[in-house]
């Protein structure tokens, strides 16, 4: 963002080589200078830009480049607010705000270091114009002012160069924080989000659930939830390894994701190899079929691991709920589970909330 800028600085500039009103009101040498040091400024950022440009999705940092651009941006302000005088054109104001938008780009290390260096440069000028061994903005002259008022051409001039760096900085900070809502959102959908099958966490079928039970006391419809184990996963991860133990995990997600109502159920690992369905506005009728559809479309997959092939299957507890506290009809559908696998496995027990007994 501050190539182009720098671009449109240099072009503005360069008026002074063609109007005459313009070239009286300036120091031809300092103007020179100044415009052979943008130049330079400019070659610098756009090199380093194209190179980083490849090198942007890279995970590491890239410190020494950092440093070129950051230093690079802040002595090509410096010097326009040290040739055009801080308090002539308010690109003082500009600097302090590319400075804090450096911040939100680097590390703080590398943007304290180039501020310090600014103002060390800064500091030491003020000090020489106020000694009286160098002028104050060394870029202009006398006939640049009418009465001790700006010409046209220097208000113009001013006013150009102080909106065109503020409409830079509002710029990148509008594209930051877009992007940094972007970052928001992946954030807290990798906070709700089990990292190896893609599912919702525990934390998030939790949150669900506690929704889920609030909303039968308003429509008084409901709903059923299903915990599966994969039934003898330990045996797989003994003989084939945890990388085929991940495989099965991934496949069975990927079987519960396609056997429900999307975005409707919520399906989530929410530990091992166990796994929880939510499923809205079903009865228990209903959600036979489900665990039917998920118990068939794992039991009908072939597993290649190794050069061996097996099948799998999953035992289900499920409980129809109707608003009674999700500790209990988790700890319903964790009996029912147990139940499942005590009788054999590769089954399902059903049963609704108060059919239960402790």
């Amino acid at each position: 963002m501050s190539s182009p800028f720098f671009v449109l600085f240099w072009v503005f500039n360069s008026a002074a080589f063609l109007n005459a009103e313009v070239a009286r009101g300036v120091q031809q040498g300092t103007m020179v200078a100044l415009q052979s040091f943008l130049s330079v400024v400019l070659v610098i950022s756009i090199g380093t830009g194209a190179w980083l440009w490849p090198r942007r999705g890279l995970p590491d940092r890239v410190p020494t480049a950092n440093l070129v651009v950051t230093f690079n941006i802040g002595l090509g302000y410096l010097a326009i607010v040290v040739a055009t005088g801080a308090f002539t054109t308010g690109m003082a104001l500009v600097l302090l705000g590319v400075l804090a938008v450096g911040l939100l780009l680097f590390s703080v290390a590398t943007i304290l270091r180039v501020f310090i260096a600014c103002l060390l440069i800064h500091s030491g000028q003020d000090i020489l114009v106020m000694a009286g061994w160098l002028p104050y903005a060394p870029l202009l002259n006398a006939q640049a002012f009418e009465g001790g008022v700006p010409t046209w051409w220097l208000s113009v001039w001013q006013n150009t160069v102080f909106y065109l760096g503020w409409a830079m900085i509002l710029t990148l900070v509008f594209v930051l924080f877009t992007r940094l809502d972007g970052l928001h959102l992946q954030l807290a959908k990798l906070s709700y989000t089990d990292v190896l099958t893609g599912l919702s966490n525990r934390r998030y079928f939790m949150e669900r659930l506690t929704s889920e039970s609030r909303r039968y006391t308003r429509s008084g419809v409901p709903y059923s939830l299903i915990l599966l184990d994969v039934d003898h996963f330990k045996s797989i991860n003994d003989r084939y390894g945890h990388h085929a133990g991940d495989e099965v995990l991934c496949r069975l997600a990927q079987i519960l994701t396609e056997g429900v109502r999307t975005p409707t159920d919520q399906s989530a690992r929410i530990g091992g190899e166990e796994f929880a369905v939510l499923l809205p506005d079903t009865s228990l009728a209903a959600t036979e079929m489900v665990c039917r559809r998920i118990a068939e479309g794992l039991r009908q997959h072939t597993f290649y691991i190794k050069g061996e092939s097996f099948h799998l299957t999953v035992s289900m507890g499920v409980v129809e709920c109707r608003g009674e506290p999700i500790e209990d009809a988790l700890k319903e559908a964790d009996r029912n589970l147990y139940k499942a696998k005590q009788g054999g496995r590769d089954q399902a027990i059903y049963s609704m909330v108060t059919e239960v007994t402790p």
